[in-house]
Formats: structure tokens, C-alpha cells, sequence
């Protein structure tokens, strides 16, 4: 009986894996400025995007938005972020950029994941 009750949580935790593990395989990854600004089917939608601050925000504007462009060296486009920032952006940081695409060179962000520098790299 306990050797029955063994494999049903064996299986059980095999199943959960493998379901976990497809889950993970596709939540979308971040996306290149290039590719968004290069496919239209992005508007409309949430966006993921990986790229480095072309010019560094200098304040906010009036609407509350921190206007900045982001760039992977062949392609740029607007960033307005409504969110709060808990560090100030450069020029040359690695950031991700959530949101929407309003349109093809604007993204409306609502989240940004800075890469942390490390003194070890």
C-alpha cells in the first residue's frame, strides 16, 4: 500500500513539473527595440523590451511622464514612464521596459527593470 501511495505522489509531482516547466518555456521574453519598432503587430499590445538609455531623462514632464529613448544600436524608440523610479537612468544603461505600444516608435511603459552593474563583472 505505502509503495502504491509513493508512485501516485511521484507521478503527481512529475505531472506539476512538466506543466510548471511548459509554463516557464513560454512566458515571452524581452524583445529587442529592433524588432519591435520593425513589426506592427506590437501595437496595441504589451511589450517587453531589453535596450540601452539613449538620452538620459532629465526631469519629468507635465502630464507625469519620464520621457526618454531607448536604443539597441539600430533602432530607437520613445519611452514615457509612468512609474516611479527608484534610481535615476544614464545614458548607456541596460534597462527593460514593460508596457504598451501606442505606436510603432512610443511605448508607454508602466514598469522598468535596470540591470544592476556588479563590481565582479
Amino acid at each position: 500500500m505505502k509503495i502504491k501511495t509513493v508512485h501516485i505522489i511521484v507521478v503527481a509531482l512529475i505531472v506539476i513539473s512538466v506543466i510548471l516547466a511548459n509554463e516557464a518555456f513560454f512566458i515571452s521574453p524581452y524583445s529587442t527595440v529592433s524588432q519591435v519598432t520593425e513589426n506592427s503587430e506590437y501595437v496595441g499590445k504589451k511589450v517587453k523590451i531589453l535596450g540601452s538609455v539613449a538620452n538620459a531623462p532629465t526631469g519629468w514632464s507635465e502630464a507625469g511622464f519620464l520621457l526618454f529613448n531607448l536604443t539597441d544600436g539600430q533602432a530607437t524608440i520613445a519611452v514615457a514612464y509612468s512609474g516611479s523610479l527608484s534610481q535615476s537612468l544614464k545614458d548607456g544603461q541596460e534597462i527593460g521596459v514593460i508596457g504598451t505600444l501606442t505606436s510603432p516608435y512610443l511605448v508607454n511603459a508602466t514598469k522598468l527593470e535596470v540591470k544592476c552593474s556588479s563590481k565582479y563583472e
